[in-house]
């Protein structure tokens, strides 16, 4: 037994010995915050010996020191905040710190002088020398897994701190309606969703997401996700960096240092001995452009991004976005990105009230990229025109998968956030509501099985005057595979009913198959052309055309249509049609020896083909359905083909090919630059109402229309082949801004060229003709006044010149008011 006592003191004694070693070379975990918001700080500089060595926190301000010995102070040091000092003493008897850092109390920014060239610039022209080797979208392929969390909450301290709201802090505090706000916003998120994706890229260009798991507050099945590339530019690389749809100059592309300030903030030395740069950029006084401002941290192995913090100069719309990323290098050669962070601070539009203390709405968004392969071979079959594939099991994923891929447990406050906002969801019924939501978003009000066609309610063009009416479909209440639906209006103008019925049958989503039969006895414009699947968003005012429309056609048709997707980028639709078009003016159409009469009905018969040709347009297929993730993409090509037979039910034999071109893209001197080209022809003899209109958009003084001629009257002209080029160069506010005036200016040109073969089969109606070229330019102030944030009112003018121009100078004018739309 004394053996026993004696030889469990010595073990004792050992293992104290030990451990005391083990507590001497322990290392130090801690973690970088925000004095005042308790906010983690991401990539702070932190050196702990005399000769410069060190390392910066992480994107969730946390860092690892794994030996203690080496240690003789810690210095903190970040961009904006005063630095930190902590002494070897002070760290004996801590193994886990928190470091807390305050924020200057002013910033003035100095008059920097060198003596030669910046020597900050030595270092950005090696970045920029090296970009294309380490922008990882250069690499033959990747894949990699990634855990992305969102929440959206308010925030009011920190909102007073950048508000020039005097109200005092402290007395803030005493007020009932500001901490019953804080107490709640302690104990929960408004908003959180987490998403699980494993991703696939293949260059160039060749993504695939398959999403393994998604979870929404408030939501069972919500048949939305948010990935991290949707926020920012997964790489910081490209020429210009997208946040939040919007695009910024990189300040790592050529020719940066001539628009951007750098200065050098630190130096500290990696643990593998490579020098690290801290170094600040902002545009540089007196250059306008769209540019970012914040901080990277430079590593000399490669000169590549370690890791950068970037935000917009000023904010644009509803709101400004804060990114963070970092990189972490790959079997010691490659960077590649390991955290995204993006910050999203709402406009004062989106606020509430705690007392008298404003609270606005934040978004934070944080991404974490592990299982990084890169350079393996990826077949080309893993990928196709679906870039994002959500299943309909990911929505019920049980904790072992979440477990895997988060990388903290979820705090207190965050499982309050489920706990509740789901409670709240199903009472509510929130998912019933988002259903609700996106059948509205498609132009439907859901009522039980049917959807009610919101614009058929009340519509209006200048020729049918006013035209309310009704328009109904069969839902999926009835069926997910097929659609039934009818509507009918009336024209106050034209004193006409008009009514139709179609049947859609889906046969392949994923494909995109359709099948569609229709029958419609209404009107459509005269001379016009419609191109397959255009749907135009709130950026673009095309659809204003519309309402000017003062010449139509009345048409009885039946159709039958097949649409489908092949080749990945292209999207086909096959049809055949019977059609009687009766004319509703005095003109009459002569041909061969016959005259028509005016109030004459025709008949055609006729096939068709529609091609639409988007290389960088996007799908999600989520749930079953198929979305377009970027519906503004560019380019896009438009085809149209159709002939027309003669026969005993059919007046004419013809053919039509017409073409459209849309392509913009951004530079970082001039903005963004629009180009729409369209062209037709037609081989055969037709009457007016088949043939080509110059697309015209002139009234005394409406709303400007893009992509149309804004001097030229409704039907002026008459083609049966033309081309027209349209072109616009949106500067923003890159030529004019002040601090609160910040108008954007467009300098717009359209030309078109046309003719027509036989003017003689046409009586009845005034027309030109364009063989000489008809020519017009312009000029818009838009945003001159701004609403809610993103609506935007202006002001523009344009002028026709050349063959075409009128005697009266006045009369070569045309006013328009300009609304735009950023959110």
């Amino acid at each position: 037994m004394k053996q026993k006592l004696i030889y469990t003191f010595w073990v004792f004694c050992f293992l104290c010995f030990h451990l005391g070693l083990i507590a001497q070379s322990a290392g130090i975990k801690g973690r970088v915050i925000d004095s005042d918001t308790k906010k983690p700080l991401p990539f702070v500089n932190i050196v702990y010996d005399d000769n410069n060595k060190g390392l910066t926190s992480d994107i969730d301000g946390c860092f690892l020191i794994k030996d203690k010995k080496e240690i003789t102070f810690l210095k903190f040091s970040y961009v904006g905040y005063y630095p930190v000092m902590i002494s070897k003493h002070d760290l004996e008897n801590d193994s886990l710190i928190t470091v807390k850092m305050e924020v200057k109390t002013f910033n003035i920014n100095e008059v920097k002088v060198f003596p030669d060239e910046n020597p900050a610039h030595r270092i950005i022209n090696k970045v920029v020398e090296n970009r294309n080797i380490n922008n990882p979208e250069n690499l033959s392929s990747y894949s990699y897994t990634s855990y992305h969390k969102m929440y959206f909450t308010a925030d009011i301290e920190n909102r007073h701190r950048l508000s020039s709201d005097s109200t005092n802090l402290d007395s803030l505090k005493k007020e009932p309606g500001f901490n019953r706000a804080k107490k709640f916003l302690d104990s929960q998120h408004l908003f959180m969703m987490e998403t699980i994706s494993e991703r696939k890229y293949k260059r160039p260009g060749k993504i695939n997401e398959n999403v393994l798991a998604t979870r929404v507050s408030g939501f069972k099945e919500p048949s939305f996700i948010m990935l991290a590339t949707q926020m920012q530019s997964f790489s910081f690389y490209n020429d210009m960096i997208t946040l939040m749809e919007s695009r910024y100059v990189n300040p790592i592309s050529r020719g940066s240092t001539n628009r951007y300030f750098f200065n050098i903030e630190d130096t500290t030395i990696s643990a593998s001995g490579d020098t690290v740069y801290s170094i600040s950029f902002r545009p540089k006084k007196g250059k306008n452009f769209e540019g970012l401002k914040g901080v990277f941290n430079i590593n000399t192995h490669g000169y590549a991004i370690q890791n950068v913090i970037a935000e917009p100069i000023e904010q644009v719309g509803m709101m400004n976005v804060k990114i963070q990323q970092n990189y972490d290098l790959i079997d010691n050669k490659t960077w590649f990105p390991k955290e995204l962070n993006t910050d999203i601070i709402f406009s004062d539009i989106v606020r509430a009230e705690a007392g008298k203390q404003k609270m606005v709405l934040v978004g934070v968004g944080k991404s974490y990229i592990t299982d990084i392969e890169v350079n393996k071979e990826l077949r080309n079959e893993a990928f196709s025109a679906i870039e994002v594939e959500v299943d309909e099991s990911a929505f019920y994923k049980n904790d072992t998968i979440w477990n895997q891929y988060r990388k903290d447990s979820l705090s207190r406050q965050e499982l309050r956030t489920y706990e509740s906002i789901d409670s709240i969801g199903k009472e509510h019924k929130f998912d019933f509501k988002l259903k609700l939501f996106k059948t509205l978003s498609t132009g439907y009000i859901p009522f039980h099985f049917i959807d009610i066609q919101v614009l058929s309610l009340l519509d209006f063009n200048v020729y049918e005057g006013f035209r309310p009416g009704f328009g109904l479909r069969t839902n999926n209440k009835i069926s997910e595979y097929f659609s039934v639906g009818g509507y009918t209006a009336y024209g106050f103008n034209d004193k006409q009913w008009k009514f139709g019925a179609s049947l859609n049958i889906k046969i392949a989503p994923r494909q995109e198959v359709k099948l569609g039969f229709s029958y419609k006895n209404d009107v459509e414009e005269s001379s016009g052309y419609q191109f397959f699947e255009e749907k135009e968003g709130l950026n673009s005012t095309e659809a204003y055309r519309y309402f000017f429309i003062n010449d139509m056609t009345y048409k009885t048709s039946y159709t039958g249509n097949v649409e489908f997707r092949t080749l990945k980028h292209w999207k086909i639709n096959l049809f055949a049609n019977s059609t009687v078009r009766k004319n509703t003016s005095d003109y009459y159409f002569t041909n061969e020896n016959i005259i028509s009469e005016p109030f004459t009905s025709y008949h055609f018969q006729e096939a068709g083909i529609q091609l639409k040709f988007a290389p960088n347009e996007s799908k999600a297929y989520v749930a079953g359905e198929l979305l377009t993730t970027n519906p503004v993409s560019s380019p896009v090509l438009f085809v149209n083909f159709i002939k027309g037979f003669k026969n005993q039910k059919s007046d004419f034999e013809y053919a039509k090919l017409e073409v459209k071109f849309n392509i913009n893209f951004l530079t970082k001197t001039f903005g963004r630059t629009y180009i729409q080209m369209v062209g037709a022809k037609v081989i055969g003899n037709m009457p007016y109402f088949m043939l080509y209109n110059g697309h015209g958009s002139y009234y005394d003084f409406t709303v400007e229309t893009a992509n149309s001629f804004a001097t030229m009257r409704m039907n002026e002209f008459l083609s049966d082949e033309f081309v027209s080029l349209h072109f616009r160069q949106d500067f923003g506010s890159l030529i004019f801004k002040t601090k609160n005036f910040k108008p954007d200016i467009v300098l717009a040109t359209s030309i078109g060229f046309g003719q027509l073969h036989k003017p003689t089969l046409h009586n009845g109606i005034d027309f030109k003709t364009m063989e000489k070229g008809f020519y017009e330019s312009g000029v818009m102030i838009n945003s001159i006044y701004k609403q809610l944030g993103f609506m935007g009112y202006g002001f523009g003018v344009f002028y026709r010149y050349s063959s075409y121009s009128y005697s009266n100078n006045s009369d070569n004018f045309a006013y328009k008011l300009t609304l735009t739309f950023k959110l």
